[in-house]
């Protein structure tokens, strides 16, 4: 067994927010219940829409109200037979965990320490009442199913002793009908056993999530499905809610409602208006499963207009039934994404009464948004190719951007990956924050990646609320994890089309991760099984090969990418330009380790950036980035409770391991470190100059803060000169690598762990690069410079930028600001709608000494000018103090090492008491200037801003709490750090007094 590390010796208290058991909160929606048995289990975290039946009953738990669960092993030769507590939905490592019996699995190297998971077989058991009398015959066609929402890796399913089923699918949604005579069930509490027999002789053929064993930023484990050759594994367990669907033998019960919801008019190409555009229709796919044939009627209840009724007759078994509405401009307002206009949404009741006169109605509901997404990939800013294309099919070679309701719009934001790699600490509020993270940055898209999984509805529910657009792969990746055509892939992906098919967010779906689509190659499955599956199930959302793809040769419309109805398949890519692109990337080099390369490698830091001059926007050749990315880090407060005190370091203060093999190398030794991914040593050396080993294999608390803040800090510049190069550039796709991180580690995150355990922020504490995009990257009027002096102005909104921006330098020795330049773009000057829209011009940089300068580059829109709530974007520290401030880009014109800065004197100060809005103010004084001043606490929130220039001076910032304000944690653990401390080997200031 692994027993638990020590405790750390800095203080990671506890907080309200660490209770993330499932079922500590718990409520029911989009369902109607009718009560059945006397106790009530009604779980709400990580809840799915149900299948809507004349009543449920839960079996998750533990809780008062709800089942108890036991997880056993069946002993092998080198270990007893062990009973324990366990948690449903949860998994197998986290239980052994709560139960003592191993420490933190992310703890060190505890995850390879494998045999007590993987070389025995475990039973989750629990028992349950079922109520007899709710079904009207216990002699006739079963009205009772056992459903399971998500069960990780192969399992067989027992009632009473009795098989009921396999499951073999992690993405699958199961149903297993038993009833009284065959399965022996009794009433009274507790007459029935339940069992999960998690059985590692089965093989799953790849269908789980494909990081659990490992990637470029998970941990790579040592235990496998399917022989030592198959792909790697993690934990185990019912992942997801378990309950009992009670369906009467004259009744029906409700497993998906699916909307379909189209534009009614031409395909636009100006921005559609409330009240004046041609409206949608809505069909509604109803599916229904019976214990027996019967008939009644079906009704659709939009918020929104009238109610339509059919009569139907239902068979036994499985079902489905078409209802039509529509949805008038005059009705129903646009849901647009993020900055460009609200997300309002409307609920859609669905309903059945069966004709027997004792029927009660089953009821359900989704909630839905109107807009019209395209994938446009020709140039339909041309009246002409608009008018050809309307009758074509396939996809054109020009670019690749998206219009959402005819505007055109700058697509920005990061890759998603699963929040964790054990799901019993799954947290459907810190999906909810992350989203709100992500929203808060600027961001409007997030891409969900194909090696992970499909996510909780939490995550899609908040993006629906923020406005995040939602690129979607379908989970397959190679390495055991491709598809093949059974009945089991394609009743996952129907489950989970249909599941997901509500969301106004979800925009596109495409076929997998970097496995370039070629017919009549292996990848062709992916048209001709796996996206033909997905079209079949969902005609009103765009189809795309893969991510990155060349397109279609046929099966989609032209103009948007919609499915035609036509076979799916791709074009030749012999000779074809990409319109999509993955990378580059910029790995971690200089130490060995799993993933990297042991040798230092160095490369360019790009600062100043090189200005592209060339002719933007969606009439021109453009290019869609879907990722690209730098390695990073995480603060000490994340990284330091997964390691020994006397570990803290980015080497760990150990012999390096030997490190053989490809992309994923095989480490040997006792190295902590190199099993965290990637290094940082390379990026620290171009930013910060160059550092002789003994400082990477140095260890304490002091020197690992100062190495992580020097990583942290050169990612988040090297990101900064890529975004703000692309975006002189004609990119109208800016999809970075990547949001989150899974755990601790050598990542690529600008979001940390977000699971709220010790030392983590719910939803992730937002590290250097994440307060970058939100200050101006993903602003979508911004201005920067480059070498020469050369710079731009960038528009992509969808409105006209009528505003301002100055150029000023503020000098590190005194400490002033001069203004080099300002830029009128007010009346006839104002700069055209986006996206694309790029405005040249230059400053003259002759007399500044760029070591004792950084620009700072500001852009406000005018008062009263046409913006979206406000046009206000960011409140950075140290910008102007403009009401209708869009960015504000502190632009460097040397790496840090060669910046030359004095000693400062930074202090920080929490206000006694919090703001009306809950936040709290921070007060900072500073006697020189500082840059790059970076706060950290435990403490769940961020702040206003982070990372920044401040001129001699006093200045404040606030901390905006994730939920109820912990006031004095954030006191107690509040600390902060500049430039100056980390800049230089030396030791210029003492680092003992970290803590503020």
């Amino acid at each position: 067994s692994i027993r638990p590390p020590p405790a750390p010796r800095l203080p990671f208290p506890p907080s309200p927010l660490l209770n993330f058991s499932h079922h500590a909160m718990w409520v029911l929606t989009g369902l109607l219940l009718l009560p059945a048995l006397g106790r009530a289990c009604q779980p709400r975290d990580l809840l799915e829409d149900l299948p809507a039946g004349s009543s449920v009953h839960h079996l998750s738990g533990p809780s008062a109200e709800c089942a108890a669960w036991t997880a056993r092993s069946s002993g092998s030769a080198t270990q007893a037979a062990i009973s324990i507590k366990a948690s449903v939905p949860g998994d197998l490592l986290s239980d052994l965990q709560a139960a003592g019996q191993i420490g933190d699995p992310l703890y060190e190297k505890n995850w390879l320490n494998s045999s007590i998971w993987d070389d025995q077989t475990w039973t989750y058991s629990t028992r349950f009442e079922v109520d007899l009398e709710q079904l009207a015959d216990p002699q006739a066609a079963s009205g009772l199913q056992l459903v399971f929402d998500g069960i990780k890796m192969g399992a067989r399913i027992k009632v009473n002793g009795v098989d009921v089923g396999e499951a073999n699918s992690q993405f699958i949604r199961y149903y297993f009908d038993i009833n009284p005579k065959d399965h022996h069930l009794q009433a009274g509490s507790g007459a029935n056993e339940l069992e999960v027999i998690f059985d590692p002789a089965i093989d799953v053929q790849g269908r789980f999530m494909a990081c659990a064993g490992g990637w470029d930023w998970a941990p790579y484990t040592n235990t496998h499905n399917g022989g030592p050759s198959g792909p790697r594994t993690f934990s185990k367990g019912i992942w997801k809610h378990v309950y009992l669907l009670y369906t009467p033998a004259n009744s029906a019960a409700i497993t998906h409602v699916v909307p379909q919801i189209t534009y009614k008019g031409p395909y636009p190409t100006e921005a559609l208006v409330d009240g004046k555009h041609s409206g949608f229709g809505v069909k509604v796919r109803v599916f229904l499963t019976a214990a027996a044939a019967t008939t009644g009627k079906l009704t659709l209840s939009p918020s929104w207009g009238a109610a339509t009724t059919v009569s139907i007759s239902v068979p036994a078994g499985s079902s489905n039934h078409t209802l039509q509405t529509e949805a008038s401009a005059e009705a129903v307002k646009l849901w647009w994404p993020a900055g460009m206009g609200s997300q309002p949404l409307y609920d859609l009741k669905v309903s059945f009464v069966a004709q027997a006169a004792d029927s009660q109605p089953v009821e359900t509901s989704r909630t839905v948004g109107f807009r019209y997404f395209a994938l446009v990939t020709g140039n339909d800013t041309d009246a002409a190719y608009v008018a050809r294309a309307a009758n074509e099919e396939g996809t054109e070679s020009h670019g690749m951007y998206f219009r959402i309701n005819g505007a055109i719009m700058w697509s920005k934001g990061a890759n998603m990956i699963p929040m964790e790699e054990l799901e019993g600490r799954l947290n459907g509020e810190a999906h909810r924050v992350l989203v709100r993270s992500a929203a808060a940055a600027g961001m409007n898209t997030l891409r969900v990646w194909g090696g992970g999984t499909f996510l909780v509805d939490e995550f899609y529910a908040e993006c629906d609320k923020q406005g995040l657009i939602v690129y979607h792969d379908m989970q397959y990746a190679q390495d055991g994890h491709a598809p093949a055509k059974t009945d089991v892939q394609e009743r996952e992906l129907r489950h989970q089309i249909r599941r997901l098919s509500a969301h106004p967010s979800i925009v596109i779906w495409d076929g997998c991760n970097e496995c370039q689509v070629v017919m009549d190659t292996p990848t062709g499955i992916y048209a001709s099984f796996v996206m033909t599956v997905v079209a079949e199930e969902d005609q009103s959302r765009p189809v795309w090969p893969s991510c990155p793809a060349l397109g279609w040769s046929t099966g989609v419309r032209k103009l948007d990418s919609l499915p035609n109805g036509n076979v799916l398949t791709t074009v030749d890519p012999k000779g074809r330009a990409w319109i999509e692109a993955h990378g580059p990337y910029q790995h971690g080099t200089g130490f060995p380790a799993v993933n990297g390369v042991g040798q230092l490698q160095l490369f360019d830091a790009n600062i100043p950036i090189k200005v592209n001059n060339k002719a933007t926007g969606a009439g021109v050749q453009n290019l869609f980035a879907s990722e690209f990315g730098t390695v990073v880090m995480s603060s000490f407060e994340s990284m330091a409770p997964t390691l020994a005190p006397e570990h803290w370091g980015l080497h760990a203060g150990q012999p390096s391991d030997e490190c053989t093999g490809g992309f994923e190398m095989t480490c040997k030794g006792p190295n902590v470190m190199a099993e965290r991914n990637y290094p940082c040593d390379n990026l620290i050396d171009v930013y910060f100059g160059m550092h002789p080993d003994s400082y990477f294999n140095s260890t304490g608390e002091a020197i690992f803060k100062k190495q992580l803040y020097q990583c942290m800090l050169s990612q988040a510049l090297n990101v900064k000169s890529d975004i703000e190069t692309r975006r002189s550039q004609n990119q109208l796709g800016c999809i970075v690598w990547q949001l989150n991180e899974i755990w601790p580690t050598g990542g690529w995150g600008s979001l940390e762990y977000g699971t709220p355990v010790p030392g983590q922020v719910i939803g992730g504490r937002w590290k250097p690069l994440h307060y970058f995009y939100r200050r101006s990257l993903f602003a979508d009027v911004m201005a920067s410079c480059g070498a020469g002096g050369s710079c731009y102005v960038k528009n992509d909104s969808p409105r006209a930028f009528e505003g301002s921006c100055t150029i000023s330098t503020l000098s590190f020795s005194s400490g002033k600001r001069s203004t080099l330049t300002s830029l009128d773009f007010t009346g006839q000057a104002a700069l055209p709608a986006g996206a694309g829209t790029k405005h040249l011009f230059q400053v003259n940089l002759d007399h500044i000494d760029s070591s004792d300068t950084m620009l700072l580059a500001s852009c406000a829109h005018a008062a009263g000018s046409d913006t979206i709530d406000g046009g206000r974007v960011a409140t950075p520290f140290g910008a102007p103090n403009q009401p209708t401030l869009v960015s504000f880009n502190e632009i460097p014109l040397v790496p840090p090492s060669r910046m030359k800065l004095q000693s400062a004197k930074v202090s920080v100060r929490v206000a006694e008491a919090p703001n009306a809005d809950g936040s709290i103010d921070i007060f900072l004084s500073a006697d020189m200037t500082a840059l790059y001043v970076t706060l950290t606490t435990l403490a769940h929130g961020r702040f206003s801003d982070n990372a920044f220039a401040m001129a001699p001076g006093e200045g404040k910032v606030q901390f905006l709490p994730f939920g109820a304000l912990d006031a004095a944690l954030l006191r107690k653990s509040l600390r902060l750090e500049h430039l100056k401390q980390h800049q230089h080997l030396a030791q210029e200031e003492s680092l003992s007094n970290m803590w503020v």
